[in-house]
Formats: structure tokens, C-alpha cells, sequence
């Protein structure tokens, strides 16, 4: 039997619905009700059954060693390759990574880590070609989205969680993410960290990051600042991030829609060329601006060495320029944390 899309189980539900209204007994009002949570149910349990046990092949427990003892989690491969999406926080060192699945356990190697995302890549080379997941549209996902964790609770075989979408959030408890995060209102356990996160067609739609209060709820960082990383790493071996050079600052009024203006340009930063104070961002890349948060998520997906397109409102002009981020001055210092969204972009 071919497993239920996001389509058909809305198909049941709605059908589900139809018969509740078309067989209705004023004598019995009961019944209808009775049609239509049976079958949501049904369809509920039959499609979570059906993502679990297709994304399973994927989905493997990493385990390390470092010289605070055993740290075990959750992960799952990116491609038939044998690279493996996990936490940073897993893999510790990377001097002692294993992977097991099943019966099968092989040693891995430590490929990336990136401190921003919590993101880490690993590589088995002795599993031959691997089963992977498909990755979905995490733009799609929205408040009240269903979705599926896959992963490895303690010391448990790997299990299913399911819940819904809470929000879409720019910060938690007054500290900004580096990126939108999805916070996901599924109850996750320790172990848990790494795992895939999927919507109801089976596709990978983030990595699970980080626990709420009590494991009530988890925030999932979405596939695609995932794969920013992946891709990294397949091109250069590394995490690179972008620079810009600007400090911006919040404007009351909008212009065209954005309250971001640039404040100060770096003038030994890449964007002193063709940027000036004053300037108006509109959109950076394929993200477009309205407030100085939309600066964190930009400025995530800016990779260093990479030309990204950028729209400025000039007086009454808008300009499309072009900005060639370099690598942040203090990239290879342990001074770089994460900030705010007013001076993200500035040393």
C-alpha cells in the first residue's frame, strides 16, 4: 500500500466531514460525529505509521567519546553518500563518532561543525550507497502544520513523535536566533537532538535542535539553513560564513515595505563600494526585508566569496546592487558571538 500524502489525508477528512452532513439523522446527531472521528483517527495513525517506517532506514543513533564521558543522539543521512545530519553539541570533539542502525555500527568522521545553527556533518564510508530523506519545503510549514520527529529517546529504539507547528520564531526568551526557528509543540527526550523532522509526506523539513521547557516542545531549525551548511561543506571543506560590513538600525516609518536602514558602513568591509548610510534594504538574495530581524536570517545565508544580489531604496531611487561578503575579521577568533540584529553585520 502506497503511503498517504498530506493531500489524501486531507481528502479523508474532508470525506470524512461529507458523510457526517450528508447521512445526518436528526434522531440520532450523534452519529456523524462518531463517522468523522473515526476516520480522523484512522487517517492520523495510518499516515504517522507509514512517514515513521519509510524515514526509519534513514534515521541513525550517533553516539561519541570525549573526556567528559559518552554523549549519545540522534541523526539521519543527507545522501546516498553516507553524510549524516546530527548536533554539534553530539559529536563533542569529533576524536570517537559512531553510527548505529539496526545491527549494523560503523565508525564516523567528523566532516563540519557549526556553532551558529548547532549543525554538525559526519561521514560513514564503510555503509555503501545509503537510504536518505527527502528534503521538503520548509517555507511551507506554518503555525498548526502537522509534523513527525524520527528519532532516538535515551536509550530506546528509534521512535515516532507527532504535533503540531506553535509558531515561527525570530528569538526565545529575549535572545535572537541566528536564523527563524520553527518551534514544533511535540514532546521530544534527550537523544532526541538531531533528529529529522518531517511533514506528513515524509520530507525532511528541519533538524531538531534544541528541547523546551520539560520537553514539551522542541525548536527545529528548518532544512534549508541546514543545507547552507551541508553545501559549505561539500564546496569547502568548512562552515563559510558571509560578511557584510554594515550596522543597520530600525526606521518607525516603513519605505517600500522595510524598516531597515543601513547605519554605518565598515569602510574596510566589502559593502563600501556601493553601499552608504542611509541606504534602505529591501532584500538581500531571494529573502525579503521588512525588519531588522530579516537582517539575522539574511545575513545566515551569506557565504563568503559568494556574489548575493541586493535592493536598496536610495532617496527615491531603488538600486539593485551587488555585494561579495567576505569572512568576518574575528571569524577565527573565539571573540564572535552571536548578537543582535542591530549589529549581526558589523565586527
Amino acid at each position: 500500500m502506497s503511503r498517504p500524502t498530506a493531500f489524501s489525508l486531507c481528502a479523508v477528512l474532508t470525506g470524512a466531514a461529507l458523510v457526517g452532513v450528508a447521512g445526518a439523522d436528526p434522531e440520532k446527531p450523534s452519529a456523524p460525529r462518531e463517522v468523522e472521528s473515526s476516520a480522523l483517527v484512522e487517517a492520523i495513525e495510518s499516515t504517522v505509521a507509514e512517514v515513521f517506517n519509510s524515514a526509519v532506514p534513514s534515521v541513525v543513533r550517533v553516539e561519541s567519546d570525549d573526556e567528559l564521558g559518552k554523549v549519545s543522539g540522534t541523526g539521519f543521512f543527507a545522501d546516498a553518500r553516507g553524510t549524516i545530519y546530527t548536533l554539534s553539541s553530539v559529536v563533542g570533539d569529533g576524536l570517537s563518532i559512531s553510527v548505529t542502525r539496526g545491527d549494523q555500527r560503523w565508525p564516523a568522521t567528523l566532516l563540519a561543525k557549526d556553532p551558529r545553527s548547532g549543525i554538525a556533518l559526519i561521514k560513514v564510508d564503510q555503509a555503501g550507497a545509503t537510504p536518505f530523506l527527502e528534503r521538503g519545503d520548509c517555507g511551507e510549514v506554518k503555525a498548526s502544520s502537522p509534523l513527525i520527529v524520527v528519532g532516538f529517546p535515551f536509550d530506546h529504539e528509534v521512535s515516532p513523535s507527532f504535533g503540531l507547528v506553535g509558531g515561527l520564531d525570530r528569538k526565545s526568551q529575549g535572545k535572537f536566533f541566528t536564523t527563524t526557528h520553527i518551534r514544533a509543540n511535540i514532546p521530544v527526550q534527550r537523544g532526541q537532538g538531531g533528529s529529522p523532522v518531517l511533514n506528513l509526506d515524509g520530507q525532511v523539513v528541519g533538524v531538531l535542535v534544541s528541547g523546551l521547557e520539560s520537553g514539551a516542545g522542541c525548536f527545529v531549525l528548518p532544512i534549508r539553513a541546514a543545507e547552507k551548511v551541508r553545501q559549505d561543506a561539500v564546496r569547502f571543506g568548512e562552515v563559510r560564513r558571509g560578511w557584510a560590513g554594515v550596522t543597520v538600525q530600525e526606521m518607525p516609518v516603513a519605505v517600500q515595505g522595510s524598516h531597515l536602514m543601513i547605519d554605518r558602513v565598515d569602510p574596510s568591509g566589502p559593502a563600501s563600494r556601493q553601499f552608504r548610510s542611509g541606504d534602505v534594504v529591501l532584500q538581500v538574495g531571494d529573502i525579503a526585508i521588512r525588519d531588522p530581524e530579516d537582517a539575522l536570517t539574511a545575513s545566515f545565508f551569506l557565504t563568503a566569496g559568494e556574489p548575493v544580489a541586493v535592493r536598496v531604496a536610495r532617496g527615491e531611487e531603488v538600486l539593485d546592487l551587488q555585494l561579495t561578503p567576505a569572512e568576518h575579521p574575528l571569524e577565527r577568533s573565539s571573540e564572535l558571538q552571536a548578537l543582535g540584529p542591530g549589529s549581526l553585520l558589523a565586527p
